[in-house]
């Protein structure tokens, strides 16, 4: 029997329902505190999401259309710092220095460098690195720096001599050489300023048969030493020529210097495109990798991401470990021709940053 009012006989009213508008927004609570247990017990097993971030270090290249950057991303990957050139105009080669004021130094052919400051991986306003000092040097198309950040050198790929040139970064007197081997036009300079008790760099320089203002057409390289203390360039005692015995136009193509794990890092086209590692003053590489194009310039290193990058004539950029002992990892492509909207000639790169 339903019960009834014993007043008027109507139904009793409905009992009510103890925090019935509480309850929906303590469970939102109780799912959220656990959703955020799981991620923070994941996150301690390894589990979480990986987010890349910057690692202060940005990858700058030269290309004939102007120079961008890119920074180097923790997972190895690079990111834009714009979709345009950074500098416009076409440059051979470029170096970055390091430390409290880091700069980067430009060659593109012409009678002076250019230095650009770096600010958060962009560049300042370009200031013109004068050469005027430098005996008959004429072009630019080359250019290192040494280790302490002092030094720059110059090399001119349209001159077999009076073709290496060097001054302090800041300017001042310039000092002017020819390369050892007088018959033949500087590529690429890659300095080893770590020589134990010695009171020079090691100077590895590639050369071509032919100006590389026209094509460059490698030929064995030779290194040399370089004195930073009076900028003169001469050949080394004992003197070792790096790849004798390779063939002409499959000879080293640029190199580039590790100064953590002391190796020289060379790219060679021809049959076998590859990046093969040599220790200084020796003739044969210690490792070598192999790439699917045969279109690779200059390389540049990332030393303290133990990372080598080479840039293609064809619009690619790969990277490759380089652990100690001379190792060299297999090749990864991080930039396409995708990345820039069309194919650029990419001649050279330089990391720059902390």
């Amino acid at each position: 029997m339903i019960p009834r009012n014993d007043r008027n006989g109507t139904l009793p009213p409905e009992a009510p329902k103890k925090n019935r508008r509480h309850r929906r927004p303590f469970l939102l609570l109780s799912s959220l505190l656990l959703l955020l247990s799981s991620v923070a017990l994941l996150s301690s097993c390894g589990g979480g999401p990986t987010v890349a971030t910057a690692t202060g270090r940005t990858l700058y290249l030269a290309t004939t259309s102007g120079i961008y950057g890119f920074n180097i991303m923790s997972d190895g990957s690079l990111s834009a710092l714009s979709s345009s050139p950074l500098v416009t105009g076409s440059y051979t080669q470029i170096a970055a220095t390091t430390g409290s004021s880091p700069m980067l130094i430009g060659a593109n052919g012409g009678s002076n460098l250019t230095t650009w400051s770096l600010s958060g991986g962009g560049l300042g306003t370009g200031t013109t690195l004068s050469l005027s000092g430098c005996s008959s040097f004429s072009a630019a198309t080359g250019v290192a720096v040494t280790s302490d950040n002092n030094y720059v050198l110059a090399v001119n790929g349209g001159a077999t001599s009076n073709n290496i040139a060097s001054l302090p970064v800041s300017g001042g007197t310039c000092h002017t050489a020819h390369s050892v081997s007088t018959t033949d036009y500087p590529v690429q300079p890659a300095l080893d300023c770590s020589v134990a008790g010695a009171s020079y760099c090691i100077l590895f320089l590639t050369l071509s048969s032919q100006a590389t203002t026209t094509a460059t057409v490698p030929v064995a390289p030779e290194e040399d030493s370089f004195t930073e203390s009076t900028g003169a360039v001469a050949s080394l005692t004992p003197n070792t020529a790096p790849f004798s015995s390779c063939a002409t136009s499959i000879c080293p193509q640029g190199a580039t210097f590790n100064a953590n794990t002391l190796y020289y890092y060379t790219t060679f086209n021809g049959g076998s495109p590859s990046l093969q590692s040599i220790a200084p003053q020796t003739t044969t590489a210690a490792q070598s990798t192999t790439f699917s194009t045969a279109n690779l310039n200059l390389p540049c290193i990332d030393a303290l991401g133990g990372v080598a990058y080479i840039p293609a004539s064809n619009g690619y950029v790969y990277s490759v470990s380089t652990p100690n002992g001379g190792g060299v990892g297999s090749p990864s492509t991080v930039l396409s021709p995708q990345t820039f909207g069309s194919t650029l000639t990419i001649n050279s790169c330089a990391v720059g940053g902390s």
